[in-house]
């Protein structure tokens, strides 16, 4: 029982991320971290929280390069979306992807959708993937 409660915890949190994150982002463009910050370490730094092996640190340096629109991002995000995650960070980086238009990362989001063996991940995906396609032309 208390797994359940574990799993439908995190599906809310990811939820309500998702949600905030598409609405705060509706109009996001991919930038430079140059254009963000100064300082030399920034992008060494966020893909390294992008590869942590910490859930909480991973999924919020995933959550701000999507934020910014860290262009340098995108094949550490492609890297990760193929590894072995958990469901809710796999849907975080295709909607991170999918808010970059990024070409390669949307395919890779159309082939999660194919092969995710959780059917919440599959269904998450769909949704970020047509929305993309809906109000990219």
């Amino acid at each position: 029982m208390k797994k359940l409660n574990s799993i439908f915890g995190n599906a809310s949190l990811i939820l309500v991320m998702v949600v905030s994150f598409m609405v705060t982002n509706s109009s996001a463009q991919s930038n430079s971290i140059n254009e963000i910050t100064k300082n030399k370490y920034a992008l060494d730094n966020l893909i390294a929280g992008i590869r942590s092996e910490n859930c909480g640190i991973k999924r919020s340096a995933i959550y701000f390069a999507g934020k910014y629109g860290i262009k340098e991002v995108k094949d550490v995000l492609l890297e990760q979306l193929n590894s072995r995650n958990e469901a809710c960070t796999r849907i975080l980086i295709a909607l991170v992807l999918c808010e970059l238009g990024e070409p390669k990362g949307l395919l890779s989001v159309k082939n999660q959708i194919e092969s995710d063996e959780y059917q919440k991940s599959r269904r998450m995906a769909t949704q970020i993937y047509y929305d993309f396609l809906k109000h990219d032309n």
